[in-house]
């Protein structure tokens, strides 16, 4: 950046207009020549002045058209902050200019790809800039077909219906309002985990603006180490503008089946989930979701292949069950996310997660319900709070491929597990008192789960980062080897450490291991 350490080479690498240039040289002039203590009041002015200046219609400022359709975007609405300017570049090179613009004023900023994690601060921010990638939405399959660009601006529904014509697919998210960036930075649970293992397994290039405002690539050849590093060390080390993903054939097959949470179908269910964990060991195509809601649970079987009713999920056939919400059949990936696309639906609700990890165990696994249950019955009094128990179970063969395609910084083991997750989704009118009791419950419930895992020696440090509650540590659970290194790498390709000390919220190097 020491090139563009003055306002003249600073305008000059944002190609100011020359009708605008001697405003933005005035204003950003007047305000370098404060002293500190006063530019942080005069910020804000400025950037509700400079950035439309130099960014104009990409530039969205308060009382402007789509400021605040563009302000409340993200999934949950505790992250309807209020930025000075939410900024929607076009181009690689425009997130390199904002970038410049961003140090040299040293503005809060946050990165937003759909907006979809539940923390509050970490795609938004109070008074500071909002870089959303909602426009960077290319899909450009290869011409041997056996890669793809994605922009960081997708959500998996769009990436798999562009695909879907060409007879294949990707390894993405499984939620089809999710986005592309913040499931694959965080490493990304995909249908395809056995056989193809974690979304960001699958990515062969990353296109990186750094905060020295470089356009890199990272990949297996190319530094290699930062490639390493965006397998679910988030946000870090600059903002990723395409992801060239490897493509996997369409051909599935899946059904979704709704049961009653009563005591008698809960236990079967689990016994069944048991002896799954077990035949996933040997069969690499099988995904199953478990959803635990209120008084049902909703399980989606999925095959990576256009086999008719597989026998891996041989033990749940024969449990009575509510109603398809999706019928067996032979489909492809975008079929079978768009079926669920209405049930799985995003309601404008506060929502709060919290994960741990274990080893299969039934007795954890009944814990977990039970405490649920109480929990939620200690919350009846509130309008709205739901809690829901996810259960992701992961088979060694996902942590083989991992290994073998050239690892990741998850640090997790080569054994079956499953990754545990409480969801809480509740009304954006509770007090603050009650939004506290409604996350002390998801607390309570994961708690327990800890502490039975850990008397039953089946507990895994690891969390996953897209799951984590705004005061967990995914990244301290990735062990002190690959924290260290993920800090070594985030110092080499920001050295001066604006994404640490500029950078609003997110899993960030600096702040891990601390807690």
């Amino acid at each position: 950046m020491s090139h563009l350490a003055s306002v003249p080479s600073l305008l000059d690498f944002l190609l100011v207009e020359p009708a605008t240039r001697a405003e933005a040289e005035a204003l950003l002039s007047e305000f370098t020549a404060l002293p500190e203590e006063q530019k942080s009041v005069a910020r804000a002015s400025l950037l509700a002045k400079i950035f439309p200046l130099v960014f104009g219609e990409n530039a969205l400022v308060e009382g402007s058209a789509s400021y605040e359709e563009n302000r409340t975007q993200p999934w949950s609405t505790n992250c309807w902050l209020s930025p000075t300017v939410i900024l929607t570049p076009t181009s690689s090179k425009q997130i390199s200019q904002i970038l410049a613009l961003v140090r040299f004023v040293g503005a809060t900023f946050s990165v937003r790809g759909a907006g979809r994690l539940q923390n509050p601060g970490f795609t938004s921010n109070e008074g500071g800039v909002v870089i959303f990638l909602s426009k960077l939405t290319q899909l450009d399959l290869s011409g041997d077909k056996t890669t793809v660009d994605v922009g960081p601006g997708h959500r998996w529904l769009d990436v798999y219906k562009g695909l879907d014509p060409h007879g294949l697919t990707v390894a993405g998210g499984r939620i089809p309002h999710v986005g592309v960036s913040g499931l694959l930075l965080g490493g990304g649970l995909s249908f395809q985990n056995s056989e193809h293992s974690l979304g960001c397994m699958n990515v062969v290039d990353y296109e990186v603006v750094l905060a020295d405002s470089s356009i890199v690539h990272a990949n297996a050849t190319e530094n290699s180490d930062l490639f390493w590093a965006l397998k679910g060390g988030g946000t870090n080390y600059g903002i990723v503008t395409n992801f060239r993903m490897s493509t996997i054939p369409n051909a599935i097959w899946a059904e979704g089946r709704v049961y009653p949470a009563t005591p008698e179908t809960s236990s079967q269910l689990l016994n069944a989930l048991m002896a799954y964990h077990e035949l996933i060991e040997s069969d690499n195509k099988a995904t199953l979701i478990w959803h635990t809601i209120n008084q049902t649970t909703l399980l989606i079987f999925f095959y990576c292949a256009p086999v008719e009713k597989p026998d891996v999920f041989a033990p749940f056939y024969d449990i009575p069950f509510l109603m398809n919400v999706v019928p067996p059949a032979k489909r492809t990936v975008y079929e079978m996310v768009d079926a669920v696309s209405n049930i799985l639906a995003a309601e404008q609700l506060n929502h709060d997660m919290r994960t741990t990890t274990t080893l299969p165990s039934l007795t954890v696994y009944e814990a977990a319900e039970k405490t649920r249950l109480e929990e939620m019955a200690a919350l009846s009094d509130l309008p709205r709070a739901d809690l829901t128990m996810v259960i992701q179970p992961m088979s060694s063969l996902a942590i083989r491929v991992a290994e073998a395609k050239g690892g990741n910084p998850l640090g997790l083991s080569s054994v079956g597990h499953q990754w545990f997750l409480v969801m809480a989704d509740y009304a954006d009118t509770l007090t603050a008192e009650e939004e506290a009791r409604v996350r002390a419950s998801v607390k309570k419930v994961v708690d327990v789960v800890e502490e039975t895992a850990k008397k039953e020696g089946v507990w895994l440090p690891y969390k996953y980062s897209n799951y984590s509650s705004r005061d967990q540590d995914p990244l301290a659970s990735y062990g002190e080897g690959n924290l260290g290194k993920l800090r070594g790498i985030a110092a080499k390709y920001d050295p001066e450490g604006a994404f640490q000390a500029l950078q609003n919220g997110g899993w960030l190097v600096s702040r891990a291991g601390k807690q």
